[in-house]
This record gives C-alpha cells, structure tokens and sequence, in this order.
C-alpha cells in the first residue's frame, strides 16, 4: 500500500514539474489554472485534484510556490541553487535581487515582497545582528534600477535583460568618448595662371628669314 502511494507521488510529481515547465516554455505564468489546463490535455484528473496534489508538492518542498501581487506561481526547485548567504550592512545584494526578478518571469513586474520571499526561498540566509534584510533589498534595488539593470513601474520591478550573475559589486564607469580633434579640410588649389609670353626685346629679335645665300657661279674663262 506505501509502495503504491510512493509511486502515486513520483507519478503527481512528475506531471506537475512537467506542466510547469511546459507553461514557462510558452512563455507564461505557472497559474493553477495553466497548470492544471496542460495535466488535463492528457490525464483525466480533475481541477480540485491537480490543486490538492500541487499544494502538497509544494508543503514537501518539491515545487517552488511565489506569490506576486496576490497572485500565485510555481516553479521548479530543481532549476533554484540554494547557497548558503551571509548578509552583513555592507553586502551588496544587487545580482540577486536582479537574478530574482529576472527568474520570477512575471511580465508586469514582481514586488518587493515577492523578491525578499523569492530570496529567502532560494537562499540559506545568515543575517548578521542589526541587519534589516528588507532595507538591504531596498538599496540594492536602487542600485540596481541606477545601473539600468532593472526598472521600476510604479512599486513594481521589471527586469530589463542580461544575466544577474555578471552584476559586479562596484558601478560601472560611464564611458567616456575620446575627444577628436578637428579635421580642417585642406584649404582648395588655386589654379596656376598661365605665364603669359614675353614680347620680343631688340636683342631677342626674331630671326628673319634666313635666304639661303647661293653661291655665286665661277666665272666662265675665255681662251
């Protein structure tokens, strides 16, 4: 009878995870709703039954529950490192708070309250004494939507792209364009004038006409 509801779980399981990253695959939130439309396309179980045995995955902590502007997700645990994350008054929490809006995958934007839980969630925190964890959240978030890595529609949080894991901890410098010197054109030729001829002095006369002179015939001589 325990094998049976072993195999009874790892079969809801399995259904589940798969409904779940199917609705992602499209683009969309996990709902119940969505959820239990795509188990429904190929088990006849129904709504109520899917709701149960989705609540219970989640109390087991195989599926991943957030809540986001009173409206609840799902996701799959497998796909969230836990790590172990200690928080002083000096941590900068900027690429996860990004990583978590950025994973939350909700389109109009996540709140504060939902990126504090996503985090708690997802991480082993270790809050040193006189720590506000949501203080923290609120100065990385600043940083954050500074650095044009997030935007903030009213109290809502919408990622803008790239990866939070590269989010450095120091601000990125604004490049700087290089100053260019200005070009002069080169200034336009001027077309040489044509040298005009010289007249003629008196002693650079044109040579007249040289007669070719003929020589005189020899004189006939009488004998």
């Amino acid at each position: 009878m325990k094998d049976q509801e072993n195999h009874g779980s790892l079969q809801w399981q399995k259904w589940i995870l798969d409904a779940i990253r199917k609705v992602r695959s499209q683009k969309q939130r996990p709902s119940v709703e969505r959820i239990c439309n795509a188990i429904r396309q190929h088990q006849n179980q129904t709504e109520a039954v899917i709701t149960e045995q989705l609540e219970r995955l989640v109390s087991d902590g195989y599926v991943l529950k957030v809540i986001n502007k009173g409206k609840s997700s799902y996701k799959d645990p497998g796909g969230v490192q836990h790590r172990c994350l200690e928080v002083n008054k000096d941590t900068d929490l900027t690429k996860f708070v990004v990583k978590a809006v950025r994973e939350l995958g909700d389109g109009e934007g996540s709140s504060l309250k939902s990126i504090e839980k996503y985090i708690q969630q997802s991480n082993s925190l270790n809050l040193k004494p006189g720590v506000d964890l949501t203080s923290s959240l609120k100065l990385s978030l600043k940083k954050a939507v500074d650095r044009s890595l997030l935007v903030l529609d009213g109290k809502l949080y919408k990622f803008v792209g790239g990866s939070g894991d590269n989010v450095g901890d120091k601000t990125p410098k604004p490049s700087v364009p290089l100053k260019r010197g200005k070009v002069e054109a080169p200034a336009p030729k001027t077309p040489a004038t044509p040298k005009s001829k010289k007249a003629p002095t008196s002693e650079q006369s044109p040579k007249s006409n040289r007669s070719t002179r003929s020589r005189s015939a020899p004189e006939e001589v009488h004998w």
